[in-house]
């Protein structure tokens, strides 16, 4: 554990040139793995140099990635492609997981719809068509399954008996059962806004709001009709990604009422809301490990290079 308090521990900006437009991060014990739309970079934990993570340049625009089991996967945004490689053994040669069914005359695009992985498979969530897919991590299944239709979903999480997803138009989390897969949605949660990126962990599925800025959470064995229980709402602080840990969810605030980005903490289930970091606008993806918090800041509206920022975990 660090020895730095909440709110005073230093922000160190992670070296390397990592492209631009950066997107999905994952971590692995050595390193981040970061989607910065033409590749995955490797950005070193140690501070040695960040390179292209070999096998992951030339197959379009890299968006979001899931890491389980140690292989990476990511999405394609130029035509919802899900591709993967090996991190842990390293391997250089991608695999190609699995396309959307293309329809007559319909582009498919993934837009913000995320990926999330379970046991032997993926799950992803397109905008064009708007639809949640799965198909198997090594490829076997080269078309994928469409698990459910949408609105417009866009954050996906799976446990062993359902997945789950949130719809933004329709201001909800959904979700179906898996093995077998269920033949309608269920309402999981009436969210407080738009829900955008959601993470399971612990029985507990977190998500944020795209333009309320709440955090809200809800167990998996809640009642259907419970309500969730909210962290915060501050809608002139609009919260981008969360990350989670035994004790904590934390979350990107994309611009506060300064004009600021910031990184924030909660207990988890808990409404104590605090400020761990501030700096330049537009503060994006977040992950963590057990010592650090890492964010990466995109600008939506220009094209910029990719930064990369780390703290240490405060010791309160």
């Amino acid at each position: 554990p660090s020895s730095c308090a909440a709110g005073e521990c230093p922000v160190t900006q992670m070296p390397g040139v990592l492209g631009s437009n950066p997107k999905g991060m994952a971590v692995t014990p050595d390193a981040v793995l970061m989607a910065n739309n033409e590749a995955i970079v490797a950005i070193p934990k140690d501070g040695g140099a960040a390179r292209t993570l070999p096998g992951t340049l030339g197959f379009g625009d890299t968006t979001w990635v899931t890491y389980s089991g140690g292989q990476l996967s990511w999405m394609n945004w130029s035509n919802g492609d899900v591709l993967g490689i090996s991190v842990d053994p390293p391997s250089s040669s991608p695999i190609r997981i699995a396309e959307v069914p293309r329809q007559e005359d319909e582009d498919v695009i993934p837009g913000f719809g995320r990926i999330a992985s379970f046991g032997d498979s993926v799950y992803w969530a397109t905008q064009t068509p708007p639809a949640v897919w799965r198909a198997k991590a090594d490829g076997s299944q080269p078309v994928a399954e469409q698990v459910a239709t949408s609105d417009h979903p866009i954050g996906v999480a799976v446990d062993a008996t359902h997945v789950y997803w949130s719809d933004y138009w329709a201001s909800q989390i959904l979700r179906k059962t898996k093995e077998p897969l269920g033949e309608t949605a269920e309402v999981f949660a009436e969210t407080n806004g738009n829900p955008t990126e959601i993470v399971l962990a612990g029985g507990v599925v977190y998500w944020v709001t795209d333009n309320t800025g709440a955090v809200q959470s809800k167990a998996t064995d809640a009642a259907p009709g419970a309500p969730p229980f909210t962290t915060t709402v501050d809608a002139q602080a609009v919260a981008k990604s969360l990350a989670v840990d035994d004790e904590f969810v934390y979350w990107t605030v994309y611009e506060n009422s300064e004009g600021q980005g910031e990184v924030r903490r909660a207990h988890i289930g808990k409404g104590d809301t605090i400020t761990l970091a501030t700096g330049q606008p537009y503060f994006f993806e977040i992950a963590v490990d057990c010592g650090f918090i890492y964010w990466n800041v995109n600008d939506l509206e220009a094209e910029e290079d990719a930064v990369v920022f780390q703290m240490p975990k405060p010791s309160n």
